[in-house]
């Protein structure tokens, strides 16, 4: 009892603090890492493989001890009762050890194998799953069942591979130590005939010789458990090992904007690809800037370098003249809200969604966020109001509620820098009304970069940016630009002829 509980016990604690360890580590990870590493391969990491390393720690090491210093102790035996004997059946034993070393390289090599496709597996999971009304829609759910069943196959064989090894592995040792016992007989029945060994003490021998044996068998088993374990463990240890953001705890703390942001010979690359290039702009505290521009001329990417989602590859960025990578990135990403396009909220209540950062924060405040994001009035229709759960993504309610929902987290946030991301493009022109109303309250007050191409909202900016080419090309405001007659005006024409991804994101 003591033995199954208490390894038992072992194995899953350091499992959970390995998963905990792994999910923190996940979450502290660059934005970059997640473009290259889907959702359900990191998913398959955080589940499967240190599943499969729960049962190396709380099964596996714990047999291997045990039946290593039981082989010790054997044949520390064995060799005291007749060194002889012992010489000629121990010679087979050394030959066991090759069939354990190739076919534990083999497990090990096939399972990752196999742990990589369940990563794949998971992922077609997950995007066949979020993507389900897509499906649907575009009558692909025959596709999908076979991109799914595929990739399940490819597992089974996987899986199959190493049944194979396992099942070779074990008539193999049988033979061996058949090929052992039947050398140990051979030699012993000389010493007896010619009476120098005892017949009993050749029983006694052999019983101990017996009892070496099966501890053998079970440590080649043990030995491809182990290399299972071992396959998942790189695996995880493979993200475990990916540098995270850095965490300055001696970094300077960011107590909010009193003069301006600047962008001084800001470049960026993206491997070989030259994203962004000396950017210049001075931004004052309070005003609005309007980042326009033709698709893939590196406008998002532009403003996730303030967050720092992405750090520059060239130049500075400075907050009231302090570096941004001299500040914590704690306190820097406490002074910015972002609204995006893509509105993410999680399957808890209103209340909790709107809160999300500070759940301690009063009822009060966050209904008076809620009503200056215009957000109060369809919260208050809702069954359980603020208590109701919203599902998945808020999948119980509109667009336009969604993105209400995420400018009252913005308000409640009350950051004095404002990122809006496309904030109202994929929104009916009833539900934009609506959301506009709420992006007045909250850009009120606040120094903000808005990425837009609805003429509502690139109007009215203080300054509006025209990126091409990965740089500055035209700033100013829209009357001016457009009296100028280059790229704005370009790309305006094109707005207003119905050409709306010419200024898209």
């Amino acid at each position: 009892y003591g033995n199954t509980y208490y390894m038992g016990y072992v194995g899953q604690r350091v499992v959970t603090d390995l998963r905990r360890k792994l999910y923190e580590h996940i979450l502290r990870l660059p934005v970059g890492y997640f473009s290259s590493n889907p959702t359900g391969t990191l998913t398959s990491r955080l589940t499967n493989d240190v599943t499969l390393l729960q049962k190396t720690t709380s099964n596996t090491l714990a047999v291997a001890l045990r039946q290593t210093l039981t082989i010790a102790v054997l044949a520390a035996v064995i060799a005291s009762m007749d060194w002889k004997l012992a010489l000629i059946s121990a010679v087979v034993f050394p030959l066991t050890v090759w069939p354990m070393i190739k076919f534990g390289r083999r497990v090990k090599s096939i399972s990752r194998k196999g742990q990589v496709t369940m990563g794949v597996l998971t992922s077609l999971l997950h995007e066949a799953i979020g993507g389900v009304r897509i499906v649907k829609a575009f009558g692909m759910e025959g596709y999908e069942s076979g991109r799914f069943s595929k990739e399940n196959e490819r597992f089974a064989n996987y899986r199959l591979k190493t049944i194979k090894v396992r099942a070779i592995s074990s008539p193999l040792i049988e033979v061996l130590g058949t090929v052992g016992f039947a050398a140990t007989i051979w030699y012993a029945a000389y010493r007896i005939t010619s009476g120098t060994l005892k017949p009993e003490d050749f029983i006694s021998f052999f019983a101990a010789a017996v009892m070496l044996y099966q501890p053998i068998r079970t440590l080649n088993g043990v030995h491809l458990n182990l290399q299972q374990g071992l396959a998942a463990a790189t695996r995880v240890f493979e993200v475990m090992d990916t540098p995270g953001e850095p965490r300055e705890e001696q970094a300077e703390e960011l107590r909010g904007l009193t003069d301006s942001i600047e962008f001084n010979n800001v470049s960026f690359r993206y491997g070989n690809k030259t994203v962004l290039k000396e950017i210049n702009l001075k931004v004052k505290k309070g005003s609005h800037i309007a980042i326009v521009g033709a698709s893939g001329t590196g406008k998002t990417t532009f403003i996730n370098l303030l967050p720092r989602f992405y750090d520059v590859t060239g130049g500075e960025i400075l907050i009231d003249g302090k570096d941004i990578r001299e500040l914590s990135l704690t306190s820097l990403r406490s002074n910015i809200s972002i609204v995006s396009q893509q509105v993410v909220l999680f399957n808890d209540t209103i209340k909790g969604n709107i809160a999300y950062g500070d759940p301690e924060r009063a009822d009060e405040e966050v209904i008076k966020a809620a009503e200056a994001a215009n957000a109060h009035g369809f919260i208050k229709k809702l069954h359980h109001g603020y208590m109701g759960v919203i599902g998945e993504g808020g999948v119980r309610l509109s667009g336009g509620e969604r993105q209400r929902i995420s400018i009252a987290r913005a308000i409640l946030k009350n950051a004095p820098i404002l990122i809006m991301d496309e904030a109202t493009s994929s929104l009916d022109t009833e539900s934009e009304i609506e959301v506009q109303k709420g992006l007045v309250n909250l850009m009120e007050g606040r120094t903000t970069f808005v990425i837009a191409h609805r003429l509502s909202t690139v109007r009215n900016a203080d300054r509006i940016i025209v990126l091409a080419g990965g740089t500055i090309v035209e700033e100013g405001r829209h009357e001016e630009l457009l009296r100028r007659g280059g790229e704005y005006a370009r790309l305006h024409a094109l707005h207003l002829y119905g050409m709306n991804d010419g200024m898209a994101t």
